[in-house]
């Protein structure tokens, strides 16, 4: 790599560390255990990116990239990763376009400095994929304005383009199926074609499925899905995994559908059942019991499913371990009463 491109490429993530530092919005600070701890993995990824040390990135992602053993909380590595660096991508600040922008430019620097890189090549297409969903939002495609739709639109294309033209690259990695799923959703693909993507992405990575959950959220409503052909997907992702998760993966699957679409209505407005639901957490526990965060979240459904009993014992078990983002939108209303609920007789 060339001097002069090193510099220019350190310049760059210089100035959107700037950017995002200054620009920031102040958000509130929570209790020491409203969050669950964060694993070395997402911070040595954040970390990574903030300072522009590529090398560092490129070389947890080979390493992440491969089937490996789960956390303790039946977690892989990648997950994590790609949670670290999309820390960077998902920053707020008020001036959202200058500091996208400026990572458009950044990633870029990063890909054709590294050409061999599919690593490199993903994150530039991650950034045009954050830069689109600026424009889009998290709400029903009808309440997003024309101007911004086209927004998003056009920059979605330019990531599939970008992806095309690197594709001997981008195919070798599971990250690279992941990055053509959420292009794929934003341009509509149909189902079969997206249940293919996923699953060559599994058979590069075993371990990758988050892979699933890309597939399912662009079955939701709010994505042009419906419940039905959203709980045939969970039931069919759910049998393929059970080796590894049991019915892990049903309870998984349909709290993250909660999270994306349904709410507080989860078992008003979709096909999930309880009981099964129920089955999934407790072999997911049994299975990987590191998991404060799921437990709680699993107190909370149990409390939208109206199982007294179960909501009890769970609470009992979190004790002073409250985690805020498994209890939903608002979660400290949430918990106190649930946890009121719980205590009637």
């Amino acid at each position: 790599m060339s001097t002069t491109s090193n510099t220019q490429r350190r310049a760059g993530l210089v100035r959107a560390l700037a950017l995002a530092t200054a620009l920031a919005w102040a958000g509130p600070v929570g209790a020491a255990n409203d969050k669950p701890a964060v694993s070395p993995v997402q911070l040595a990824a954040t970390e990574a990116f903030w300072t522009g040390d590529f090398a560092a990135l490129d070389k947890m992602n080979a390493t992440y990239r491969q089937p490996g053993p789960l956390e303790t909380n039946g977690r892989n590595r990648l997950d994590y990763f790609r949670t670290g660096t999309n820390t960077v991508f998902s920053y707020v600040v008020k001036n959202s376009e200058a500091y996208l922008s400026e990572l458009d430019a950044l990633t870029l620097q990063w890909a054709r400095d590294n050409p061999q890189s599919a690593c490199a090549h993903i994150l530039h297409a991650r950034s045009l994929l954050a830069h689109a969903q600026s424009y889009r939002g998290t709400s029903y495609v009808k309440d997003v304005p024309p101007e911004a739709w086209a927004y998003y639109q056009r920059y979605v294309e330019q990531a599939l383009a970008y992806v095309k033209q690197h594709m001997d690259l981008v195919s070798t990695d599971s990250s690279g199926h992941m990055v053509l799923l959420e292009i794929g959703r934003g341009l509509s693909w149909d189902q079969a074609r997206m249940e293919a993507i996923a699953e060559a992405g599994i058979a590069r990575n075993p371990d990758d499925i988050q892979l699933y959950f890309m597939v399912a959220l662009g079955l939701v409503p709010k994505w042009g899905g419906n419940p039905k052909v959203l709980d045939t997907y969970i039931r069919k992702v759910t049998a393929a995994t059970s080796a590894k998760f049991g019915t892990g993966m049903y309870a998984r699957l349909y709290a993250d559908a909660m999270d994306n679409q349904f709410g507080a209505a989860l078992f008003e407005s979709s096909y999930a059942d309880w009981d099964k639901m129920k089955q999934g957490y407790e072999d997911m526990l049994a299975r990987y019991p590191d998991g404060a965060a799921r437990r709680n979240n699993y107190a909370y459904v149990a409390c939208i499913a109206k199982d007294r009993p179960t909501l009890q014992r769970l609470l009992g078990e979190i004790g002073t371990g409250f985690i805020a983002g498994s209890w939903g939108v608002n979660p400290q209303r949430a918990f106190e009463t649930c946890t009121k609920w719980a205590q009637q007789t």
